[in-house]
């Protein structure tokens, strides 16, 4: 008889026994979703899904609307730009209410008037009622919700989870949720616009009913997010946020580090259908294979920022990630140039993942300098910031038009790499953001 039993016995001398590997995979499930202890993070990440998927449905049921209304693609831009241009200019004010009345109350005004504007298009799409005109409308809405929706979402993180590693934590979980309906949304809503018996119409009843979640999930949670902000004037809030920015150094570059790469490298995305059927040439399938490379590796990257939450030199791990992000999306624009399709899928894999895990890390940072008391006004700044980026992809396509698409992914991944190499080297202040903050908690 052996001297072990079955579940005594050694592991082979090649590697680890199978419960170690479970106890392994266990501890890192647990590390990468530690802020999901959190009750009410946890019903809020659960609800904010709906809130995702519908985002990302919408996009695919208005574009595929206003171009079957017109029959042209300049009404996408216009439905697009509807909804931007009020996100650029009262993001700022959504910081003030975020900062003034309690965060939950916003997120509930904020979410039953974005389902009562889905109902709104449904109804109009059912009754044979919806023109381009209407749907820019209520694009422009919309977005007006999101500039009030947005600056609170964001800044009732840390009135949850607080300002320790679980913030981190739950802002790349956010990111993770919303590139993975960035993966799932786009190809659902394609097929649920096919069947009969829902087709665009039914998107909208959907997306409403997801809004509905939403709502009720922020209803339940018991942390209100208490109001910091004084009762003053709105333009002198407004004005107090930007003078709280401008008086920090390290807020202004960390400012400037989510601006220039959004505004300017990111913009890819919406170039992948040329590089796609142009330089590439290997069409639609093609262009599916490309945007799933970007998809999952965005998902994978910001993934990885929630286990790495710990990790105390967060500024410079956002270094290195911004500048891979840049030169793999020049990488990515050269092996496109020559047409070279099997190297450019890594590439873009890569692209996605640093740059969306640079930009969790960016937001990380933000929140984690930045006192209770201005979260709401500091956060609608960067939102505004966040939300140029409908506006550059006109000019960027202009350039890539002129000069060639390859060509102009290249010059924006220079641009990125050499930008966040910049501000690394010539603000010493830089990388030691963030570890002001992890002394402070380890002394207390």
């Amino acid at each position: 008889m052996s001297r072990y039993s079955s579940l005594e016995r050694p592991a082979p001398a090649g590697g680890p026994s199978t419960p170690a590997l479970v106890q392994r995979a266990r501890e890192v499930v647990g590390r990468t979703f530690q802020s999901l202890s959190e009750p009410d993070f946890r019903i809020l990440w659960f609800g904010f899904m709906g809130s995702w998927f519908a985002m990302q449905m919408q996009q695919v049921a208005r574009g595929y609307l206003a171009y079957q209304l017109t029959g042209n693609a300049l009404a996408l831009g216009l439905v697009t730009l509807a909804m931007g241009l009020p996100r650029i200019v009262l993001s700022p004010i959504g910081g003030v209410l975020a900062d003034r009345f309690t965060k939950r109350s916003v997120l509930l005004y904020t979410q039953a008037a974005l389902g009562l504007i889905a109902l709104f298009q449904a109804l109009l799409l059912s009754f044979h009622l919806m023109t381009i005109e209407w749907l820019i409308v209520a694009g422009f809405f919309q977005g007006t919700a999101f500039s009030f929706n947005m600056p609170a979402r964001q800044a009732y993180l840390p009135a949850v989870v607080g300002k320790g590693e679980k913030l981190a934590n739950a802002l790349a979980l956010n990111n993770a949720g919303m590139n993975l309906t960035r993966v799932l949304g786009p190809s659902i809503a394609g097929l649920l616009i096919a069947v009969p018996f829902i087709d665009v119409t039914g998107i909208f009843y959907i997306i409403a009913l997801c809004y509905l979640w939403v709502w009720w999930s922020v209803y339940r949670v018991r942390n209100p997010g208490r109001a910091e902000g004084g009762r003053r004037g709105v333009g002198q809030s407004i004005r107090e946020g930007f003078a709280y920015i401008l008086s920090r150094p390290h807020l202004l570059a960390l400012m400037s580090l989510g601006f220039i790469p959004l505004a300017i490298g990111m913009p890819y995305i919406s170039l992948m259908p040329v590089v796609a059927l142009h330089d590439l040439n290997v069409g639609s399938v093609g262009l599916g294979i490309l945007l799933s490379a970007g998809g999952i590796g965005s998902l994978c990257g910001t993934l990885a920022v929630a286990y790495f939450a710990n990790y105390p030199r967060k500024a410079f791990l956002q270094q290195i990630l911004g500048i891979v992000f840049g030169l793999t999306l020049l990488a990515f624009g050269f092996f496109a140039w020559h047409g070279m399709l099997l190297p450019a899928i890594p590439c873009l894999f890569v692209t996605g993942l640093a740059g969306d895990a640079y930009m969790a890390l960016n937001s990380t940072l933000i929140m984690m300098s930045t006192d209770a008391g201005v979260y709401g006004r500091v956060m609608g700044v960067y939102m505004m910031a966040q939300s140029i980026r409908p506006v550059t992809v006109l000019p960027i396509s202009a350039i890539a038009d002129a000069i060639g698409t390859s060509l102009t992914l290249l010059g924006c991944g220079a641009v990125c790499a050499a930008f966040v190499f910049s501000v690394a080297a010539f603000y010493p202040g830089y990388r030691q953001i963030g570890l002001q903050e992890t002394a402070r908690r380890a002394l207390a």
